[in-house]
């Protein structure tokens, strides 16, 4: 299934740009054929308004001129929210209305954000936690919310552990991945049982086991193996995120939302179901507070953010065309 959304995304994107979306002399060819990756020189025609480049130019992934890059997603969809902040404001109150936002609050948007002091929080010497797509709502100047979004395309999880899954470079391994299917062992003494604790001084389960933590220390005790090993690891590193941002802006309030794409069905299904849930966001959900995540469908947004402002039509107009809906044409 996986393999079928993936293709079908790449199909989809290059048929869209085939179609008078891109130039075709802006397509990088490969095996002969033209693909749906843009060449270097041309790669923010990926979005919307080529100057929104500058907002991920700081933290640019490799493949972020292929057309199915969900870091231009994130950008594509939130774009008009950055660069207004009336406009953030006014989608962050249709989101999340629990928070009763006030005309005067100011929402400011980044993306690929790394708090400054994030790393030391969550014991990151490398590789820290970035978010896709947040945002700082202030009232009188003083910090009283934020919300962290993790953007997702064509992939087919939201990632594995590297104590359960080494990737082949790795020089660095788990030498005992069966310590990862104990999760009680791995609550009650991290430092010896998580070998991202004992090696790296992450600090994930230090912080879930602390007061105030969204995700709910008990309940992964009866989980059985480690949920994180594969399909929650992103989304808890997030959520453990948020709730420091909140423990470090107190009493502002922290939210987190996954953003996918609504045909996408297998980004959020586990190889193994955790707390006998087989889909990634309801697993979480089981064993964390509730309103813990927020799962966003990415159509969905368009018609949210197009709401906010009438100049946005023909943004949603190009939105809707490029990712939502079925592109005709004769592949090459």
């Amino acid at each position: 299934m996986a393999e079928s959304f993936v293709g079908n995304a790449r199909n989809h994107q290059l048929a869209w740009a085939l179609n008078g979306g891109i130039p075709v002399e802006a397509l990088e060819v490969r095996r002969g054929r033209v693909s749906w990756v843009l060449k270097r020189e041309h790669r923010k025609l990926n979005l919307f308004r080529p100057y929104w480049w500058d907002y991920i130019a700081h933290a640019e992934h490799l493949w972020s001129r292929a057309l199915n890059s969900s870091q231009c997603l994130a950008v594509n969809i939130f774009g008009p929210l950055a660069d207004n902040c009336v406009r953030a404001r006014r989608a962050l109150q249709l989101l999340l209305p629990e928070h009763n936002l006030r005309a005067e609050d100011g929402v400011t948007v980044r993306f690929e954000y790394t708090p400054q002091d994030g790393p030391t929080w969550m014991g990151e010497r490398k590789q820290p936690t970035q978010i896709d797509v947040y945002f700082q709502v202030t009232r009188s100047v003083r910090c009283i919310g934020h919300v962290l979004v993790e953007v997702k395309y064509s992939e087919n999880s939201f990632g594995c552990c590297r104590g359960w899954v080494s990737k082949p470079d790795e020089t660095k391994r788990n030498p005992d991945p069966s310590r990862c299917l104990d999760a009680s062992a791995i609550a009650t003494a991290p430092q010896a049982n998580c070998w991202l604790a004992e090696e790296e001084g992450r600090r994930y389960w230090e912080l879930i086991a602390a007061p105030g933590s969204s995700i709910r220390i008990e309940a992964i005790r009866l989980a059985g193996p480690c949920p994180f090993r594969h399909g929650l690891y992103q989304m808890m590193r997030n959520r453990v995120l948020a709730d420091e941002l909140a423990r470090h802006s107190w009493p502002a309030w922290a939210d987190f939302a996954v953003c996918r794409h609504p045909a996408n069905d297998a980004v959020v299904l586990l190889d193994e179901p955790v707390s006998e849930h087989g889909n990634a966001i309801r697993a979480l959900q089981s064993i964390s507070t509730d309103r813990a995540i927020y799962d966003w469908k990415a159509q969905e947004l368009v018609e949210v953010i197009s709401s906010t402002d009438e100049k946005l039509k023909d943004w949603k107009a190009w939105m809707v065309g490029r990712y939502f809906s079925h592109v005709s044409g004769k592949l090459p």
